[in-house]
């Protein structure tokens, strides 16, 4: 039964795969506790690997990683937390300013097009972690300048992000003396990492020749290999980004200008457009002549339709996307496991019957078999699953309607009901 139930779960999985790839863009809807967020995992393995699989390999995680981006919106996510920002940063003297940051989707799109390249070079944030995990158990290191006029000694920052070369008032030693604020000088990894690819560290300030001494002591003593972009990949990966609960958050303020950018048949470079901080994105950015959505990304989102905020999507925002409903008994293979199975089953079933006969609810407010996984919590008693979880969801599906106890008494007596009846009582 359990081969079963996976072949056909594999089946339902397939035919939504087949809607993403068409559509690039894909809305998973429907009542609260049918797995939609499980589903969409479940989707994006079969994008990434072709096949679903129950475990993953340390080396499957990671790819998975790679490839799956995930967000949860909420009504306080903005622009700058999903594209790109102003962010405050603090130098070594406590001077505070800010610099232009990818946000979580930008980032994952830069990721996207690095992948559409094979052959290429290119292992600077390992060997990033190797030189910070290096400095938090050193104090320094002394590199030479490339001109052999001296060393310079390199720490870590106040912060552990990046590298710094400071002034000290004395020849003693770090921790003894005093630094001497506004001498110290500050390198990014963002800075390093344009000059490990042979652009300028921006901003310059002219001190790029410290940053080439740094990188030149990475390849010398930490196994930095030599950078290269590498040949367009004809076989190239899929990257799926998920966003849950996508209706929570106010979808203009989060997207801006990829409203048109997400756009199916704007998708790759014909879809470049100028977003917002443009003119302050650094020189060697992929995304320096405009931001764009790579044909290689697919989106899927999750979003119950009875959340009040799912008025904020607007048609401009619904026609990019393909909509799925996802029922309560499209997903009854989640219940497997349970010993209760076929019992919370036909509880559920007879539930959802009562709850769509009442005037105003419809198969949008049925309750989802993720509710009944929660027997697990209580030795399989149903009551408590009522109580501390049923009941008040119902009473908010019924609030401000009249008779409003008699019709949670209807839905208790339907929810008691462990027979597979498909004449159930269905009353107000």
């Amino acid at each position: 039964m359990k081969a079963l139930n996976n072949e056909e779960n594999s089946k339902k999985v397939e035919a939504l795969v087949n809607v993403l790839i068409s559509n690039h863009n894909l809305i998973l809807t429907g009542a609260p506790g049918t797995g939609k967020t499980y589903l969409a995992k479940q989707i994006a393995q079969q994008m990434i690997f072709g096949e679903i699989k129950e475990n993953l390999n340390p080396e499957e995680e990671n790819k998975f990683n790679e490839q799956c981006g995930f967000v949860q919106f909420h009504p306080s996510y903005d622009y700058t937390d999903f594209v790109e920002g102003l962010r405050p940063m603090q130098d070594e003297d406590g001077n505070v300013g800010f610099e232009r940051k990818d946000g979580v989707f930008k980032t994952f799109c830069k990721n996207a097009v690095r992948s559409t390249f094979v052959g290429g070079c290119d292992n600077f944030d390992e060997v990033w972690d190797k030189l910070i995990a290096h400095l938090e158990d050193n104090p320094y290191i002394e590199i030479p300048l490339l001109t052999g006029a001296r060393n310079i000694r390199i720490e870590l920052n106040s912060y552990g992000t990046g590298l710094t070369e400071r002034l000290y008032s004395s020849d003693g030693s770090i921790g003894m003396a005093e630094k001497i604020r506004g001498h110290s000088k500050f390198f990014t990894k963002e800075q390093l990492y344009n000059i490990y690819r042979g652009l300028k560290g921006v901003p310059s300030g002219g001190h790029d020749n410290y940053r080439k001494a740094i990188v030149g002591y990475l390849k010398k003593n930490m196994g930095l290999k030599d950078y290269s972009a590498g040949q367009e990949n004809k076989n190239v990966e899929k990257y799926v980004f998920i966003i849950d609960e996508i209706n929570r958050g106010e979808i203009s303020k989060i997207f801006g200008e990829l409203f048109f950018s997400i756009d199916p048949g704007y998708r790759g470079e014909k879809g470049r457009m100028q977003t917002q901080y443009q003119n302050i994105v650094e020189d060697g950015d992929i995304f320096k002549k405009g931001f764009y959505v790579p044909e290689n990304v697919y989106i899927i989102g999750t979003m119950n339709d009875i959340d009040r905020s799912v008025e904020s999507m607007d048609f401009a925002f619904r026609r990019r996307f393909a909509f799925k409903e996802i029922k309560a008994m499209d997903r009854v293979e989640m219940l497997d496991e349970l010993p209760q199975k076929e019992i919370a089953i036909n509880r559920m079933k007879n539930l959802n019957k009562a709850i769509e006969s009442i005037e105003g609810l419809s198969t949008a407010y049925h309750i989802g078999p993720a509710y009944f996984l929660k027997l697990k919590n209580y030795n399989g008693n149903f009551q408590q699953l009522w109580k501390n979880h049923l009941e008040g969801l119902l009473r908010e599906y019924l609030r401000g309607m009249q008779k409003l106890e008699e019709k949670l008494k209807t839905l208790k007596a339907a929810y008691d009901n462990e027979s597979d009846s498909d004449n159930g009582q269905q009353q107000e």
